[in-house]
């Protein structure tokens, strides 16, 4: 199996792929977000002493949350990557629940991969295999696994919970299968033809 196959130039449609991307990557995120219900990944009682320290400039000290549940990935990259003094602060509120910026940082980490996604499977169709499951497991493997251990996002990866792999595999696996069914069905009507893997399976 040729993993690097690509498709017929002709049939390639970047624009449309990126536009694609766009509103799999925001319906995409809720499938995520409803698959961590379930299968919480992280706990409120294991700790993350090394994210903590930065939390005693935040707020004050019997108001610090050392948990993984507080101090979990999108948090810790916002505090400590990008400078956001408070990421749980409210960007609205609804129903009065609030709405923060860690909740838009994981939609916005949803549209990323779902448009490069989207915009790849255009020119190497292989990385829709078994309807998108690689590229999920792929995207587990590297981010959550490789990247965010590095990154200090999280505790080494040997160090998490059996729980946490548990939550995030399944997560990432429903997160790109619902990508790829949302992008070749948008794909197929809005073009009026047949994905171009489909295409070049059924020349040979």
């Amino acid at each position: 199996m040729n993993f690097f196959e690509q498709t017929d130039p002709s049939r390639r449609r970047y624009g449309l792929a990126a536009f694609i991307g766009l509103i799999a990557g925001i319906v995409s995120a809720f499938v995520k977000w409803g698959a961590e219900v379930p299968l919480p990944p992280r706990s409120p009682i294991d700790m993350f002493n090394a994210a903590c320290s930065p939390e005693a400039l935040i707020r004050a000290a019997d108001q610090i949350d050392c948990s993984r549940n507080f101090l979990n990935p999108p948090y810790v990259f916002l505090r400590d990557w990008l400078g956001v003094i408070d990421p749980n602060q409210a960007v609205y509120t609804f129903a009065g629940h609030a709405f923060n910026w860690v909740g838009v940082t994981h939609i916005i980490f949803s549209v990323v991969f779902a448009v490069g996604y989207c915009v790849v499977a255009e020119q190497f169709p292989k990385i829709k295999l078994w309807q998108g499951l690689l590229a999920g497991a792929l995207a587990q493997l590297f981010v959550h696994m490789i990247s965010f251990p590095l990154m200090g996002l999280t505790p080494p990866l040997f160090s998490l919970p059996w729980y946490e792999h548990v939550s995030e595999i399944f997560g990432h696996l429903v997160w790109f299968w619902s990508i790829e069914v949302i992008r070749r069905d948008l794909r197929n009507r809005i073009t009026g033809q047949p994905d171009p893997e489909v295409a070049l399976d059924a020349a040979r």
